[in-house]
């Protein structure tokens, strides 16, 4: 997941002044998301300031999956 903000300052970047950048709009689709998650048990974690290295080393370290490397 990410934090509502870091994705409204993303989105900002690549529409400023839309909907689709609003905080409002970000804060309801990081909300509904999360909620499916859960609703569905799927475990997430917060990605708002990971690299895709770290968050990769992360789902390995939680997972049966093991490095190739």
């Amino acid at each position: 997941s990410i934090n509502p903000v870091r994705l409204q300052n993303i989105r900002d970047e690549r529409r400023s002044n839309s909907d689709y950048a609003s905080i409002d709009q970000c804060r309801k689709e990081v909300k509904l998301a999360e909620d499916m998650f859960v609703q569905n048990q799927v475990p997430f974690l917060d990605t708002s300031h990971t690299s895709i290295e770290e968050i990769a080393g992360r789902i390995l370290n939680k997972s049966s999956i093991k490095r190739r490397y």
